[in-house]
């Protein structure tokens, strides 16, 4: 497992700062995360990993964390 720890990243879903790791094979990728904040209008707001919306979310900017992690040294 590769650990990673973004600290901006802009998304077409808003600008994000996650920390996890991530299991490349050839046939699949698979990321855990272990903390995941957005930026809201305050400042950064954590997402509750366990609901449904925080994981459909990470669902959609899912391709850009994977881009963003892999083509990192």
């Amino acid at each position: 497992m590769k650990k990673f720890s973004i600290s901006r990243i802009h998304t077409c879903s808003g600008i994000f700062r996650l920390i996890g790791g991530i299991v490349a094979t050839e046939k699949s990728v698979e990321i855990e995360y272990e903390k995941v904040e957005f930026m809201g209008t305050d400042g950064w707001c954590e997402l509750d990993l366990n609901s449904s919306n925080a994981n459909a979310i990470l669902s959609m900017i899912q391709s850009d964390i994977i881009h963003h992690v892999l083509t990192q040294p």
